[in-house]
């Protein structure tokens, strides 16, 4: 498929939004369901993750990441076209959503608000939110699904430079009081709508690299966002001066994460150390011991499998002095040691390329 193709199909229906049209279809004209769930089938209905608010065994009480990604992939991104008629239900997850409206509207909800979408706006939910989306039209939207914990290891150049799109993912990671969401109007801006049309057809592709053309060209459209449409933006204010707080603090640590101290961060902003400590923990609920682990592992991660860097190096790059310290961590905190991670993640990405 090429892209004058899937500009055609994406208007489509696909069979799952041909089962939700027909059930919306008897809802609206408050007919039972009971015909429609029998000739497709319980099994069929459970296999295809169908959506039908009377079985409860459909309605899971929230979306893991198992729900959509294969645990066992270290692909972290998912992109799919949002099934239309879908059921409108309220719901969170474990991973980041990014919704695009390609064509049309969409309605929004988040926890107790109601936005109405229209063509080229965007909205990024983060984990933990309530939120519910409804396209009962011929709208086109565009869904990103973004594993919570690999998002570093596949952005973190773009986490590392200041800007109020870096800030809100930190501030989902790390913080303890979340933001619910940011959106952005970009309009009829065509490369963003041009970027996200192309990630689908990769994703359904699924050729050569594919994973890897999808994440840049993710990264690109952050960064046409934040370039363009950063006076687009809505989202939850900054209220006080302790959030602010927050968002500058963790854009900083992560910017550092390599040679940073605590007494760093305290002369930085001006703290004493002890008063850095307890705010980084009232913030975080963490360490910074335990946040730069879980930065150096997440960078060690993408190190491994994106460059030929040798172990030692990349000790050096994330911040340790011991070869051998760093193997330690590494295995405590994945379970396997660097060698043998990068070793596993390049047979399958072998792999993958033969079964293309």
């Amino acid at each position: 498929m090429d892209m004058n193709t899937i500009r055609l199909q994406v208007h489509e229906m696909n069979p799952d939004e041909l089962f939700y049209q027909e059930y919306y279809e008897l809802k609206k004209e408050e007919k039972p369901i009971e015909p429609l769930i029998q000739r497709y089938g319980m099994n069929e209905i459970l296999r295809r993750h169908l959506i039908v608010p009377e079985i409860k065994e459909t309605i899971p009480p929230q979306y893991e990441d198992a729900f959509f990604f294969e645990l066992t992939d270290a692909n972290s991104i998912i992109v799919q076209k949002h099934n239309r008629y879908s059921p409108t239900l309220f719901h969170k997850h474990t991973f980041f959503e990014i919704l695009y409206v390609y064509d049309g509207n969409c309605k929004q909800k988040l926890e107790q608000k109601d936005y109405n979408l229209s063509t080229g706006d965007l909205c990024i939910i983060p984990p933990g939110i309530r939120h519910s989306i409804t396209v009962n039209d011929e709208s086109i939207v565009i869904n990103v699904l973004i594993r919570k914990d690999t998002l570093h290891s596949i952005f973190h150049s773009f986490l590392n430079v200041p800007n109020i799109l870096s800030s809100f993912f930190l501030n989902n990671i790390y913080a303890k009081q979340k933001n619910d969401y940011i959106i952005f109007h970009s309009g009829n801006d065509y490369e963003i709508r041009r970027a996200f049309l192309y990630m689908l057809l990769e994703s359904i592709n699924k050729e050569k690299c594919y994973y890897q053309i999808i994440s840049n060209t993710l990264m690109l459209v952050f960064g046409l966002l934040i370039r363009s449409h950063e006076h687009t933006i809505e989202m939850p204010m900054l209220s006080s001066q302790a959030e602010q707080q927050c968002f500058h603090l963790l854009s900083f640590i992560q910017k550092n994460s390599s040679t940073i101290t605590l007494n760093d961060i305290a002369k930085y902003f001006h703290y004493t150390p002890e008063y850095t400590s307890k705010l980084i923990k009232q913030i975080t609920g963490m360490t910074l011991t335990d946040i730069l682990l879980q930065i150096r592992m997440e960078k060690a991660q993408d190190y491994l499998v994106n460059t030929n860097l040798s172990i030692a190096t990349i000790c050096e790059e994330i911040g340790y002095e011991s070869p051998e310290y760093f193997v330690r961590l590494f295995k405590k905190h994945t379970g396997e040691s660097p060698s043998a991670y990068r070793k596993r993640r390049a047979s399958q990405m072998s792999a993958e390329d033969i079964l293309k």
